[in-house]
């Protein structure tokens, strides 16, 4: 690993929510990879559905730079980690630049692009309005010690004059270069979902509307000067102390099956990561498709994802839901998080009121009826030995889920106190035999020693 980092790189921010950052980044990436370069993007925050849309164009994982769940020595870690043999990283931001933490900018994109030392371009949505933009990129630009905004792309603009009249707006109160405009244009709007955008695995038109983007942005947007002002980011020093190693584990392998799918797909990149350095050998499976787990897989990962939107194949897989039971009775450690919960409890209740039978490793059942949000950070503390780890541990996550469970019984043990910011304490972490399940998505960057412990559990029932 580096001692610091030196790529290019940009923060891509908005003024609120919804004003294309997601469209206007993916483009730009599809732009810069059609020179030749490589590209690397990275989402501010804790979403798994933005960075999936960004991995598809670039080719690359994307990676969550969150200040609150890592920390900035972490966090810049993971920038180094995504970085290396990138030409350029694009950092799209989330809600409006300012926006954090508890009314707070902790957190916010202006937090995350102070600690990366990246140039921020702001990207206003002209839809409805015209010189009042201006207004709002002066506000943007002068609002308390903000990062360095260099530049504004304008998002659904209706004309040339229309642009014309904004980009004159802008430069004559704020002071600030228009770098590209794009026209509204509605086929480049991707589907929402309650819970966000549509995942990039269900949305089949992608593809199609990438390369429409990639030749709009060319047109439309000066990829040079951005490029020109993404090599002035500042070099971003590394703390001492290494989250990643650089090389795997000595000794034997174990294999760590983890479900990979259209139902199971939320997983930060560097928990497989970490999980491969201390000696595990990731290996995917379906749990719509397959029939069993992968052979000889000494452990079981089943991450979040949407299994209320694929509960009838899910249900119909009565092998896979076999195959988990019988490698839960034999004492294979299982880690599951939120939609792995809700495939391993005794039944998902859909947004209909059907009732589908899961594996049922948990005594509780599930439903999607009435959907209630549950969303927000959270600190972790083991209080009960686990397959992640001895009482003590603490890590950092977060939780975003519109199913219930009902009431577990007292007889399945608790092994997390669970805390959101200024909240209460609360006991969470169903431990079932050797499967321990939450509602929580760890981030093991938070603490390695996690996926540390999770391999080593593995490695123990595989010697038993």
């Amino acid at each position: 690993m580096l001692d610091e980092v030196r790529t290019p790189r940009l923060v891509v921010a908005g003024t609120a929510s919804n004003v294309g950052k997601t469209i206007l980044t993916a483009g730009l990436i599809a732009a810069y990879k059609a020179r030749g370069m490589t590209v690397q993007s990275f989402k501010v925050g804790p979403d798994y559905i933005d960075p999936a849309y960004l991995a598809h164009v670039s080719g690359r994982p994307c990676r969550n730079l969150d200040s609150w769940m890592l920390g900035e020595g972490a966090l810049r870690q993971v920038l180094a980690q995504g970085a290396l043999g990138a030409d350029l990283a694009l950092i799209e931001g989330m809600l409006g630049l300012f926006d954090g933490r508890g009314g707070s900018p902790d957190g916010s994109t202006a937090d995350v692009a102070r600690i990366v030392k990246a140039p921020v371009v702001l990207v206003v949505d002209v839809a409805d309005m015209a010189q009042s933009a201006a207004a709002v990129a002066l506000g943007f630009k002068s609002y308390g010690e903000p990062p360095k905004i260099a530049g504004v792309l304008l998002n659904n603009v209706r004309s040339d004059a229309h642009r014309r009249s904004v980009e004159d707006a802008i430069w004559d109160i704020a002071k600030l270069p228009v770098l590209g405009a794009l026209p509204k244009i509605a086929q480049l709007d991707i589907p929402q979902r309650q819970r966000g955008l549509l995942p990039v695995t269900e949305n089949k038109e992608w593809d199609r509307m990438i390369g429409l983007l990639s030749e709009m942005i060319n047109r439309d947007v000066d990829l040079d000067l951005l490029l020109r002002i993404a090599n002035k980011a500042e070099l971003v020093p590394l703390v001492p102390k290494k989250i990643f190693q650089g090389k795997p584990a000595s000794g034997p392998m174990v294999r760590l099956a983890v479900a990979y799918d259209d139902a199971f797909n939320f997983y930060y990149p560097e928990n497989l990561e970490l999980l491969e350095e201390h000696g595990a050998k990731v290996v995917p499976f379906s749990p719509l498709e397959d029939a069993h787990l992968p052979q000889d897989a000494a452990g079981v990962y089943l991450g979040g994802g949407f299994p209320e939107s694929f509960v009838e194949p899910l249900a119909r897989n009565g092998a896979m839901a076999e195959s988990i039971e019988r490698a839960y009775r034999n004492g294979v450690p299982i880690y599951a998080e939120c939609g792995g919960l809700m495939y391993l409890a005794q039944s998902l209740e859909d947004a209909e009121g059907g009732v589908h039978e899961m594996v049922d490793v948990l005594p509780a059942r599930v439903t999607m009826r009435p959907p209630r949000m549950s969303l927000g950070y959270v600190d972790v503390t083991l209080t009960a030995p686990t397959p992640l780890g001895r009482p003590g541990a603490v890590a950092r996550g977060q939780e975003f889920h519109f199913s219930t469970l009902s009431p577990v019984p007292a007889s399945v043990p608790r092994a997390y106190s669970v805390m959101a910011p200024g909240g209460v304490a609360r006991a969470e972490g169903y431990l079932v035999g050797r499967a321990l399940l939450s509602y929580v998505h760890l981030h093991f960057a938070s603490n390695p020693a996690l996926a540390r412990g999770f391999v080593d559990a593995c490695a123990e029932a595989r010697r038993r």
